[in-house]
């Protein structure tokens, strides 16, 4: 049994994400409807896809902001402040060198490259669909910096604020998305709105932070090019997770957007976002415990941790089968009436689309106990290389098979996936005995 100190640590910050799924689904969940009345399926279909494109900037740090959230809330557990702080001035002076190099990059592709002549642009003219990708490029960018100063709040004992900030900052994005398509605004002003909407929180963060934790202070005076290249292994695995995770997500839409209509974006898109609620239920359980085990690490209470895990697991199995038996039942007629009856349910395709989830939710179930604590190389990289076979085999079966030749191959890396966490788990060589 979990200490109760563990369980009331873990419930704070399970409170939270709940907050924050609850904000994440209902922003998903009323946007569609919105989108789909005010702009019609062809232009919501190009959003979607200008949208998805920007998600591989994600892993434009190589991951470091995930490890330092880890390894500087194990330092804190230690004890050394100092250690903590040398890992934040060093990943944000590492974060500062990306960052510009990336929107250069990105100013320079989009100068360079006609996008029309790859996708079906609707009636969005080149230069409008350049800007939106420029501002949302910007957009996620800024999120790095963000993820920085949460990993700062989970370090300095708030968790669960670090969630709620992120919450509200979706939920504040959420509701002026749908003001201004309401109001008639269109896709550029969409995207520049959603980037200030990124600049005043990461702002609030930043003062916040600044005033819980004086200690942490932003700089380069303990800056580390010795501490960059420690965190360099599972940092560059957070990379590949990251990398695999927006191959996995939008891979199939861009996918359909080059060998299908942007109607069929729209049509894989929301069956997708209703299939993963499952995939949400069990990240919210994840999310929430996964704090709790880079401090039972960095405090050294190996027995804690391991019985953690086990909890873990019980509950996201749980979760697994109600979501596949309620969905099984019931998905066809929440599409529906969610939709208004603009989108149905397609089979074998949305069979299949579960069943994938269904693996997902227990693999990555089992991968967060080693990603808390920065010893997740092998797992992470193997779903990069999987992902990426995933997406190109998804172009060649698009054509012939439709939605459902989209969706197989997830289906096999996330079967396959699994397979290889648990091997990873159960593992007795020394490096992974060390981890334990």
């Amino acid at each position: 049994m979990a200490s109760p100190g563990s369980l009331r640590r873990v419930g704070f910050t399970f409170s939270a994400q709940i907050y924050n799924q609850v904000i994440n689904l209902g922003v998903q969940i009323a946007l569609v409807p919105i989108f789909l009345h005010a702009w019609g399926a062809e232009r919501y279909g190009v959003w979607l896809l200008l949208s998805a494109i920007p998600t591989y900037l994600t892993f434009s740090d190589f991951g470091f902001t995930l490890s330092a959230k880890n390894e500087m809330t194990i330092k804190v557990a230690k004890g050394d402040s100092g250690g903590a702080v040398v890992t934040y001035q060093s990943v944000f002076m590492l974060l500062n060198l990306v960052a510009g190099g990336v929107i250069c990059l990105a100013a320079l592709a989009l100068l360079s490259i006609r996008l029309g002549s790859f996708f079906e642009l609707g009636d969005a003219s080149e230069t409008q669909a350049k800007l939106v990708l420029f501002l949302l490029c910007a957009d996620v960018v800024l999120y790095q910096y963000f993820l920085l100063f949460s990993g700062g709040l989970r370090a300095a004992g708030r968790p669960a604020a670090e969630v709620a900030v992120s919450a509200t900052a979706r939920l504040c994005g959420g509701l002026l998305t749908a003001a201004t398509v309401f109001l008639g605004g269109g896709i550029v002003v969409v995207a520049a709105l959603t980037l200030v909407k990124s600049l005043v929180f990461l702002a609030i963060v930043f003062l916040w932070l600044r005033r819980i934790s004086p200690w942490l202070r932003l700089g380069w005076s303990h800056a580390s090019r010795a501490e960059v290249n420690r965190l360099f292994h599972p940092s560059i695995s957070f990379m590949s997770q990251t990398v695999a995770q927006a191959l996995a997500i939008s891979g199939p839409v861009i996918v359909l957007g080059l060998a299908a209509r942007p109607v069929d974006v729209v049509i894989f898109s929301t069956c997708r976002t209703l299939a993963r609620l499952g995939t949400t239920a069990t990240n919210t359980v994840g999310a929430a415990i996964m704090p709790e085990y880079s401090r039972l690490f960095g405090l050294g209470n190996i027995a804690l941790y391991r019985r953690l895990i086990v909890l873990h697991f019980l509950a996201a199995l749980a979760i697994s089968v109600v979501y596949f038996i309620g969905l099984s039942v019931l998905g066809g007629w929440i599409l529906s009436i969610w939709t208004k009856r603009k989108v149905y349910i397609e089979q074998p395709f949305f069979g299949l689309l579960l069943l994938s989830v269904i693996f997902e939710m227990l693999w990555t179930t089992i991968f967060i106990p080693l990603a808390a604590i920065n010893r997740h190389v092998v797992t992470a990289h193997a779903y990069g290389a999987l992902a990426f076979v995933a997406v190109i085999c998804s172009y060649f079966l698009a054509s012939p098979y439709g939605l459902t030749g989209v969706v197989s191959p997830l289906l096999v890396i996330n079967g396959a996936m699994l397979i290889i966490v648990v091997a990873q788990m159960y593992q007795k060589s020394p490096k992974v005995k060390d981890s334990w």
